[in-house]
């Protein structure tokens, strides 16, 4: 046959395909884990940077067997006391900035499909920056100095609940707890729930009452990527910690979040200065015929209280 009348002869009057007025976002990690840290505002602050005091403990330390406070404080009738040093030391979080920006030209707007564009960028771009706050907070497990775990070996549920009790040892009383982990600590944790020896066996009550995993209803598929709780303590699952020994290792943590009663007693293991909230601007080009998106802000992350986390560094 010959002389046929189709799309390619037509080509003008018809479309080769529908643009739909919506965009598919791309996957991406979920950032938010860097809530768990206490705030400090700085906004409108004549300063640079937030210089926290710290106490210094005077009567020895936790876990060393009464040490500290075995015959220091021993009184005797009718004599007086000795006087007891107070001293303090700080920390300080210097907030760093942030930022994203994008030009939209005017032809976009003039010959895209209709869909606020503007709006949706907005939307993206807080989420970018609170990734790169999110990488920035979680770059801190690694410098915990108290750790747990094997460089090149999975982890293991006794090293997880090892993390945990760590904590009490040192002295930590707290209302609420959390679990940072790896996507690869996370495989490895739930790999070894579901492996069998003889001791599950012999002992499953017993270990399922001191183990206490319970996973969540959606099995960190929600935005929070919680997967579950260990002792009671949920467990974050993100892919943006650290990796440490040379990328042989992942590192997590186990740690205390930001509560009313966790900062009001110092366990708060992790803080957060602000110098300026996620600011969203526009701005008219009219020579490049284009409209600038800028998003930007400040803040910085610090350690408040070392002995209040266990990193967690196991095979990646």
């Amino acid at each position: 046959m010959a002389n046929e009348i189709t799309t390619t002869t037509l080509d003008d009057l018809t479309n080769a395909t529908l643009v739909e007025a919506t965009i598919i976002y791309a996957l991406s990690e979920q950032p938010g884990l860097y809530k768990m840290c206490r705030e400090f505002n700085l906004i409108g602050k004549p300063t640079l940077a937030a210089k926290i005091p710290t106490e210094t403990s005077w009567w020895g330390s936790a876990n060393d067997d009464g040490v500290g406070v075995d015959t220091e404080f021993d009184a005797t009738q009718a004599t007086a006391l000795s006087n007891t040093a107070v001293s303090t030391g700080s920390v300080t979080c210097t907030p760093t900035e942030y930022g994203v920006a994008h030009a939209i030209t005017d032809n976009v707007a003039e010959d895209s499909v209709p869909i606020d564009f503007v709006t949706g960028q907005a939307m993206r771009m807080l989420h970018v920056l609170s990734l790169a706050m999110e990488d920035d907070f979680l770059a801190l497990l690694v410098s915990l100095s108290n750790s747990v775990g094997t460089s090149g070996v999975d982890l293991t549920i006794a090293q997880a609940i090892s993390a945990q009790q760590g904590l009490r040892v040192r002295g930590v009383v707290a209302d609420a707890l959390a679990y940072i982990m790896d996507n690869q600590q996370v495989s490895d944790l739930e790999a070894a729930l579901m492996a069998t020896n003889a001791a599950a066996a012999i002992f499953a009550l017993s270990a399922d009452r001191l183990i206490n995993y319970a996973p969540t209803a959606d099995n960190g598929m929600g935005s929070t990527r919680q997967v579950g709780q260990l002792r009671g303590v949920p467990v974050f699952a993100t892919g943006l910690t650290d990796t440490a020994n040379a990328g042989a290792d992942v590192v997590g943590a186990c740690l205390c979040p930001s509560t009313a009663a966790n900062d009001a007693i110092g366990s708060t293991t992790f803080g957060q200065a602000w110098k300026r909230l996620p600011r969203f601007e526009t701005q008219r080009q009219a020579k490049l015929r284009a409209n600038d998106l800028v998003m930007t802000a400040r803040t910085g992350f610090v350690e408040l209280q070392d002995g209040s986390g266990t990193s967690i560094v196991t095979d990646a």
